[in-house]
């Protein structure tokens, strides 16, 4: 088992490494706006556009070779060294005050989703055409539907109306630990958790389904065996394939969800961050929070097969 952890790691480190000089192939050889831009905010302020533009390139190392360019991008990358955002800040700075403010409510939220829509969907699979099972149903196929942004509007609207709390918006004149800022994640967390929730409920039902008429369960069921003990092995069957579902649909589905439920809450995290590369045509940032969906995706990839062999011991290490 050892020495397939090693593969997986040594072939998620090598597609990091593919994905990161192809990254830089379209970077280097894709014009940047900024530069252009820089040359004409000094046309307009009496200055030099060619003398800007070069500046410009010089600090960003367009004027070097393009293989020691591409050496010091896979370096800097490697140690971190993400370079700095239009206005000179360093881009890991930016990423070190947005990432946090996102864990805040998502780390929650996939757990609450994850555990609820496991339990509900392989209840309502086990109770087939039970009240419960119809009420599932009935509520998950809306709730697929159901825009993050409709919902994440309507429950700060509610909130503001109904329960009379002041605000629903995270205020920046606060940290985020402060009782002015962290009930207000509650918001969030709930939008998110519902989102991911009726996915979850929907898969594992699905999934849950497939093993309920085996021989097995039949078999138990004959036995006399309880339902949470049918339950308990449907589950260890369909443990596979939900884990698959979860680094799959879910981690997709999570950073469309950040950047709506971000801009609607005014939270300064990583979807508010990378919206605002987008539309300022930061291309440093943009690379930036580009490469983390990118790594996370990489890891998770990782965590699923090891996830495989430790759930399922028949998978072959080979």
């Amino acid at each position: 088992m050892r020495r397939y952890i090693a593969k997986r790691a040594l072939w998620t480190i090598f597609a990091a490494y593919l994905l990161l000089s192809s990254i830089f192939l379209v970077y280097a050889y894709a014009p940047d706006p900024n530069q252009r831009t820089a040359g004409l905010l000094a046309g307009m302020g009496g200055g030099s556009v060619e003398k800007a533009e070069h500046a410009y390139g010089a600090a960003r190392n367009y004027d070097q070779p393009i293989l020691d360019r591409y050496v010091k991008w896979i370096v800097a990358y490697t140690t971190f060294d993400w370079g700095t955002n239009i206005g000179g800040t360093p881009v890991t700075n930016l990423l070190a005050d947005a990432v946090p403010l996102t864990l805040v409510y998502l780390i929650p939220a996939v757990v609450l989703s994850t555990i609820l829509g496991t339990y509900i969907g392989l209840y309502s699979a086990v109770h087939q055409h039970g009240y419960v099972d119809r009420l599932v149903t009935a509520v998950t196929y809306p709730g697929l539907g159901m825009p993050g942004f409709w919902l994440a509007s309507w429950s700060s609207l509610i909130v503001l109306e109904r329960v009379s709390i002041q605000a629903s918006y995270f205020d920046g004149r606060y940290g985020l630990w402060t009782s002015q800022n962290l009930p207000f994640m509650l918001l969030p967390i709930f939008v998110v958790t519902v989102n991911l929730l009726t996915v979850q409920i929907r898969y594992a039902r699905s999934t849950s389904l497939e093993y309920v008429p085996a021989e097995f369960v039949k078999t138990l069921r004959a036995n006399g065996a309880s339902a949470r003990d049918v339950a308990r092995h449907v589950l260890r069957n369909a443990a596979l394939p939900l884990v698959s579902l979860f680094f799959t649909e879910t981690l997709t589905m999570l950073f469309i969800t950040l950047l709506v439920v971000e801009m609607v809450f005014g939270i300064p995290g990583f979807g508010s961050l990378a919206f605002q590369a987008i539309k300022s045509r930061d291309a440093g940032l943009i690379l930036a929070t580009t490469m983390i969906p990118i790594l996370v995706g990489l890891v998770g990839n990782f965590v699923q097969d090891v996830a495989y062999v430790l759930v399922d011991p028949r998978v072959n290490y080979e």
